[in-house]
């Protein structure tokens, strides 16, 4: 089913003849109640008349839209960095640096640790003896460094 097009405007199949173009006429609950959309091209885009407020039961007020706002959010206005910015950078990024350095030698040695206690260790079951509980000790002070290098 082809609809009919008017200009660059595509027409509902509910508009029938007799209504303006841009008016709609939709029956909603059955009952006879009409909600319209008055007016045509942009402006029955944005503005919508209703005969009465489909909440008021709730308490609740008319609808109102406010206008749209002029705000572009994929732009970005922030000015470039400043002599005080880039001094920051340069004093911070050695430290950046070692806490990185930091993060990496005590996840390796935390991890050798616990791969050291649990080799070859079967008896889930029972606990741990006291050797491998010493080292384990080890993986416990590496995710403190861990945590201390994550700031």
């Amino acid at each position: 089913m082809a609809y009919p097009t008017s200009g660059d405007h595509l027409q509902a199949p509910l508009l029938s003849e007799g209504i303006r173009y841009g008016e709609v006429i939709v029956d909603i609950d059955g009952d006879g109640s009409e909600r319209r959309m008055v007016g045509g091209g942009e402006a029955a885009a944005m503005t919508l008349f209703e005969d009465e407020n489909p909440f008021s039961f709730l308490g609740a007020s008319a609808f109102s839209l406010s206008p749209p706002s002029p705000v572009d959010p994929f732009r970005n206005h922030t000015p470039s960095m400043s002599f005080y910015g880039w001094c920051k950078t340069v004093v911070c990024l050695p430290i950046a640096l070692a806490r990185l350095l930091l993060f990496g030698l005590a996840l390796l040695i935390g991890f050798l640790a616990t791969k050291l206690a649990l080799l070859g260790w079967k008896d889930m079951k029972s606990p741990m003896p006291r050797w491998r509980c010493r080292i384990m000790l080890v993986t416990r002070i590496s995710s403190r460094i861990i945590l201390f290098s994550f700031g």
